[in-house]
């Protein structure tokens, strides 16, 4: 007998020098035993973070994937209506009269000129969107009862949680998770619905004057007022058509006899007519009375 286990030349790392040849037989695998316990996971909400409007939402995990810390990104709500159009602002002062002016000779008639009309101001910028209304609360959904306490198993494999998809759902829905994978690997997926639409802002400042409408409708004619210098006299226009001739008109009185001219110069002698024939033997006269 061997007082010492390490004399003993049978040792299985010995066999060689073993006087006798010992063969050792290897066993099937025996069958995996049930799955243990989870290992030890926390979850944990670290910072919330309000993005600019219509960016996407994201979910950061700044622990392990054992102890995760899960930081949020919600964008902020669509942007208010816009306000109010700030109130018109009061019409200025009208300025003073000057002094008139010595009245001078009257000029020539000028062309008509247009009717002036003041024209309408411009319309103001618009007033300053609103301020985005508060971010709505997440929903979170009761825990469940504790479950009955399963067997002891072998220790299992630490699970690893890693972020998958994270989706903008449309504001008012209901956010969602989901985890997909295979033990021990999962991947969270999560929909956060947007935030819901701010408040109407409060009315804006009144606005700058707006650009030059167009003209209006020609107001009524103003007192006249008084008369200003004379203007150059204009360039003399063409001269017009000869018109046609008016009808005679009705004969006047007669004038006054005028004063008797002189007695003009006598005419030279005309010549002598041809005589002409004589005439018929007249009637004889009736015998005078005899004498004593």
């Amino acid at each position: 007998m061997y007082n010492n286990c390490n004399q003993n030349p049978c040792r299985p790392d010995n066999v060689p020098n073993c006087p006798q040849k010992i063969v050792f037989a290897v066993g099937a695998t025996g069958p995996t035993g049930p799955t243990g316990p989870a290992g030890p996971t926390t979850v944990a909400v670290g910072t919330t973070t309000t993005s600019a409007a219509g960016s996407q939402a994201t979910v950061t995990n700044s622990g392990t994937n054992q102890n995760a810390v899960f930081n949020f990104s919600i964008p902020q709500g669509p942007t208010g209506p816009t306000g109010a159009t700030g109130a018109t602002g009061a019409t200025g002062a009208a300025g003073a009269t000057g002094a008139t002016g010595p009245t001078g000779p009257t000029g020539a008639t000028g062309p008509q000129g247009l009717a002036g009309t003041g024209s309408t101001g411009p319309t103001g910028p618009t007033g300053p969107t609103g301020a985005t209304g508060p971010q709505g609360l997440a929903g979170t959904g009761s825990t469940g009862p504790t479950g009955p306490t399963g067997a002891t198993g072998a220790t299992g494999a630490t699970p690893a949680l890693t972020i998958g998809t994270v989706t903008t759902g449309a504001p008012g829905s209901t956010a969602a998770a989901t985890i997909t994978g295979t033990s021990p690997n999962f991947i969270l997926n999560l929909t956060i619905p947007q935030g819901p639409t701010g408040a109407t802002g409060a009315m804006g400042a009144t606005g700058v004057t707006g650009p030059t409408g167009a003209a209006g409708a020609t107001g009524a004619t103003g007192a006249t007022g008084a008369t200003g210098p004379t203007g150059a006299a204009g360039a003399t226009g063409a001269t017009g058509a000869t018109g046609p001739t008016g009808a005679t008109g009705a004969t006047g009185p007669t004038g006054a006899a005028g004063a008797t001219g002189a007695t003009g110069a006598t005419g030279a002698t005309g010549p002598t007519g041809a005589t002409g024939p004589t005439g018929p033997t007249g009637p004889t006269g009736a015998t005078g009375p005899t004498g004593p």
